[in-house]
C-alpha cells in the first residue's frame, strides 16, 4: 500500500493547519520549559545588560555613518582616513551643538523650572474654569473623586518614599550605564566601520557549506532592512526637531527649544510618538492663550504635511512592508515587555526574525515535500459515483 495514501498521511503529515498546530504546541512546551530553567540564563542575561548597551548604540551610528566613509572610500580615501575624517566631523558637529545650542536650551530649561509653579497655578485655574462651566459632572461627584484620591495617595506614602529611594539607586545605575555606553561606543564603532565587512565572511566560516548561500542572503536582507530603518527613523526624527524648534520659535511659543528637542526622540516611537510630543507643545499653547493654542495646532499641521509627503518618502528609503496594525502589536508587546528600550527597537527585531522565520519556513517546505501541490496524491474515486466514458474501458465489438 502507497504510504502517501494512508490515513496518517493524508490527515497529518500532509495538512497544513495539523503540521501548523503541531508547531505551535512545540513552541509552547519549549517556551515553557525555558520558563522553568530561567536561573540558568541570568547571568547571561546580566551580562547582555552590561555589553549591549555599547554595542547597540555603536551598532545605531554605524549605520549613520557607514554610508558617509564608503562614499570617501569610492572617491579614493583609504578607509582608516575616511573613518578619522568621519569621527572629526561627528566631534565638530558636537561641539557646534554645545556651543550654540545647548546654552539657549539650558536657559529655557532653568526659566522653565523657575516658572513651573506659575505655570501650574495657571493650568489649574484653566481646569476650574473649564469645570464652572460644564454640567456633565456634578460638582459633587468631582469632590468626591477628589477626595479618593488624596485618600489613595496619602495612604501609599511610605510606598511612595520607598520607591523613590529605589528610583534613585535605579538612577545611579542608569548613570553608570550610561558612561560605561558612551565611553566604550566610539572604539567599538571605529573596529566596526573598519572591519564591518569581513562579519559576514567570518560568520559563514561556521555555517555549512550548503546552507552558506542562504545565510549571506539572509544577512544581507537583515542588514538592508535594519539598515534602512535606523538610517530613516533617525534622519527623520532629527528633522522633525529642527522642524519643531524653528516653527516654535516664529511664533513664539514658550521653551520652544526644549518642545523641540524633546519632540525628536519620541518621532522615533512609530505612530505614538508624534501623539506624546503634541501632549507638552498643546498644555503650553493652551496656558499661553486660546491663539497661541490655534498656532500651535497649525504647526503640528505643517510639520505632519512635511513629514509624511516629503521628508519620510525621501529619506526612509526601502520599507519594512509591516501592515500599520503589526506595527501597532510591536510597539504594545515589545514596549510591555523591554520598556522604552522595546518600544523603540521592538520594529527593527521584529523585521530581523521575521526574516529568520521565513527563511526557516522556506526551508522547511523545501525538504518536507510536504506543500508540494503537484506531488500531492489524487483523491480516489468515491464508492457509488457514476464514471464517465473516458473511465470506461473500450470494448473490442
Amino acid at each position: 500500500m502507497n504510504n502517501k495514501n494512508s490515513w496518517f498521511y493524508r490527515h497529518f503529515l500532509n495538512n497544513k493547519f495539523a503540521i501548523a498546530a503541531f508547531n505551535v504546541l512545540l513552541a509552547l512546551v519549549i517556551i515553557w520549559v525555558f520558563t522553568k530553567i530561567a536561573w540558568v540564563f541570568q547571568p547571561v542575561g546580566n551580562f547582555l545588560g552590561i555589553v549591549a548597551p555599547p554595542f547597540v548604540f555603536a551598532g545605531i551610528l554605524f549605520y549613520l555613518l557607514n554610508p558617509i566613509v564608503n562614499w570617501l572610500t569610492r572617491h579614493g580615501l583609504h578607509r582608516n582616513l575616511a573613518i578619522a575624517l568621519v569621527f572629526i566631523g561627528v566631534l565638530g558637529l558636537l561641539v557646534f551643538a554645545v556651543l550654540k545650542l545647548v546654552p539657549p536650551i539650558e536657559r529655557q530649561v532653568t526659566s522653565l523650572i523657575n516658572t513651573w509653579p506659575e505655570t501650574w497655578a495657571s493650568f489649574t485655574q484653566w481646569v476650574t474654569d473649564l469645570n464652572a462651566n460644564q454640567d456633565l459632572i456634578a460638582q459633587k461627584d468631582l469632590n468626591q473623586l477628589g477626595n479618593e484620591i488624596m485618600s489613595s495617595i496619602s495612604g501609599k506614602e511610605g510606598l511612595i518614599v520607598s520607591g523613590t529611594v529605589a528610583q534613585i539607586q535605579n538612577l545611579v545605575g542608569v548613570v553608570g550605564n550610561v558612561v560605561v555606553t558612551v565611553g566604550t561606543a566610539p572604539i567599538i564603532l571605529f573596529f566596526m566601520l573598519k572591519d564591518g565587512d569581513k562579519f559576514p565572511a567570518l560568520l559563514l566560516h561556521v555555517v555549512p557549506v550548503k546552507l552558506r548561500k542562504s545565510v549571506k542572503q539572509m544577512l544581507h536582507e537583515m542588514n538592508e532592512k535594519v539598515g534602512s530603518y535606523v538610517q530613516g527613523q533617525i534622519t527623520v526624527a532629527i528633522a522633525v526637531g529642527i522642524i519643531f524648534m524653528i516653527g516654535y520659535s516664529l511664533i513664539g511659543l514658550r521653551f520652544a527649544l526644549v518642545l523641540g528637542l524633546i519632540a525628536a526622540p519620541l518621532n522615533l516611537i512609530p505612530y505614538f510618538g508624534s501623539a506624546l510630543a503634541m501632549v507638552p507643545a498643546l498644555i503650553t499653547g493652551l496656558i499661553t492663550s486660546p491663539r497661541m493654542f490655534i498656532m500651535v495646532i497649525v504647526v503640528f499641521f505643517v510639520e505632519w504635511l512635511l513629514e509624511t509627503q516629503l521628508i519620510s518618502p525621501f529619506v526612509m528609503g526601502s520599507k519594512l512592508e509591516m501592515h500599520p496594525i503589526t506595527i501597532v502589536v510591536v510597539l504594545l508587546t515589545a514596549g510591555n515587555m523591554f520598556g522604552l528600550i522595546g518600544v523603540i527597537l521592538g520594529i527593527p527585531g521584529f523585521a530581523v526574525l521575521r526574516i529568520v522565520v521565513v527563511r526557516l519556513f522556506k526551508w522547511y517546505q523545501q525538504v518536507s515535500g510536504l506543500y508540494d501541490e503537484a506531488a500531492a496524491p489524487t483523491s480516489p474515486t468515491p464508492t457509488g459515483a457514476p464514471t464517465t466514458a473516458s473511465d470506461t474501458p473500450d470494448k473490442k465489438a
